[in-house]
Parts: C-alpha cells; structure tokens; sequence
C-alpha cells in the first residue's frame, strides 16, 4: 500500500486512542494544524488539496481499515464523539498541541 509520495510528502493520518480503548486513524489537514501558525508563505489550502487529489487521504483510510481504526475525517467534522462511550474531543487542538510541541 502506498502511504506517501516520491519526495516523501504524506497527508497526516494520526493515531488517538480513546480513554474507553476505542482506536481512531485521524486524517487532519495541515491547514488546519498549521495555518494560523507556520509560514504563511505556504498555500496550506493547496497542499491539503493536492494530498486529497494524489489519493493520500484514501491511503490513511485503507490503513485505518487494515488496522481496525475507525477512520475520521477532519476535514469534514473536527470534533470527535466516540461512538462508545461518547466522549468528545476537539481534534484540531488536541493535534496541533501534540504537533506544535516537537
């Protein structure tokens, strides 16, 4: 399974478990991580588009699957509620702490 292009450029799929053992695979935009806050040089917008079109977020799907993580797609919600014991957390800050601090 391809994860990442030649010039090793990958869409981020990140990993959160939940406090109840519920496993996730986290498609984030790096926009959404790092738009506000590294180089606004960087077309963010485009390089989170590029990544969809070059099928990078189906990849962290594929693995969310192959790994039994339920895939969720930032993009589209940035608020997790696990489905078993719906706790909720905000996925943009939760990653971009964790992202920001390394």
């Amino acid at each position: 399974m391809k994860l990442s292009r030649e010039d090793g450029a990958v869409a981020l799929g990140l990993s959160y478990r939940c406090s109840c053992g519920e496993r996730f695979k986290v498609y984030l935009p790096k926009g959404m991580v790092y738009g506000e806050t590294v180089s606004r040089v960087v077309d963010w917008n485009a390089v989170d588009a590029r990544e969809e079109a070059d099928g990078e977020v189906d990849a962290v799907q594929r693995l969310a699957e192959t790994t039994g993580c339920t895939f969720v797609d930032a993009s589209k919600t940035a608020r997790l509620a696990c489905p078993r014991c719906t706790g909720e957390l905000d996925l943009v800050d939760h990653f971009r702490t964790r992202l920001m601090a390394v």
